[in-house]
């Protein structure tokens, strides 16, 4: 349902394509939501059974006929009842934390490698949206001139900011933790006869 929200609000703004959401959500709200170009269009299909949204076929030269797509007048309104509706918090779900809480029979330097790899894609991850969202996010404020848009959109990307960088905090600290852990050794298995 959020991808619907999410496409319905990009769609307020202008009418656009498929490819065009993928792009605008790629580049913009990435670091909290992320769409396949599958579910992109899956979510289009139906938002239009419900009359949320309609579309226009643009034929172009040399290149398949393009479908754009606008919000209906039904569309903006649930829009609207939705921003308005607080949404429940959602349950965490980490694999990775998984790997961690279950590591225990894994030698200290094993445990720091899982930390350590998951640290450097993290930080990789802070320095991509400290550059490429950010200028995402300016280029996108100046080309909608709605400045109370952009400072909502930059309190998302500080949001992001601060996350990843309470999660480097957290796992750096952990990565010190792990090698002072006792040494524990896998169980023999069991020998039935």
């Amino acid at each position: 349902m959020s991808l619907d929200n999410a496409i319905l609000s990009f769609l307020n703004y202008a009418p656009m394509s498929g490819y065009d959401l993928k792009k605008y959500i790629d580049e913009s709200i990435n670091h909290f939501w992320t769409a396949t170009q599958s579910h992109i269009y899956r979510a289009l299909k139906e938002m239009e059974k419900k009359g949320w949204i309609t579309h226009e076929t643009v034929e172009q030269e040399k290149r398949p006929d393009r479908k754009v797509y606008s919000i209906t007048l039904e569309g903006v309104n649930h829009l609207q009842t939705w921003l308005k509706t607080p949404l429940p918090l959602n349950d965490l779900r980490e694999a990775w934390l998984i790997q961690i809480f279950f590591s225990h029979y894994l030698s200290n330097l094993e445990i720091e490698t899982l930390l350590t790899a998951r640290l450097e894609s993290v930080k990789q991850k802070l320095e991509n949206l400290k550059l490429d969202a950010q200028d995402a996010l300016d280029r996108n404020t100046r080309n909608i001139g709605v400045p109370r848009a952009g400072a909502l959109w930059q309190m998302t990307l500080d949001y992001g900011v601060c996350m990843y960088q309470a999660e480097i905090a957290w796992l750096e600290n952990t990565i010190n933790k792990t090698k002072l852990l006792p040494p524990l050794a896998f169980p023999e298995p069991s020998k039935e006869n």
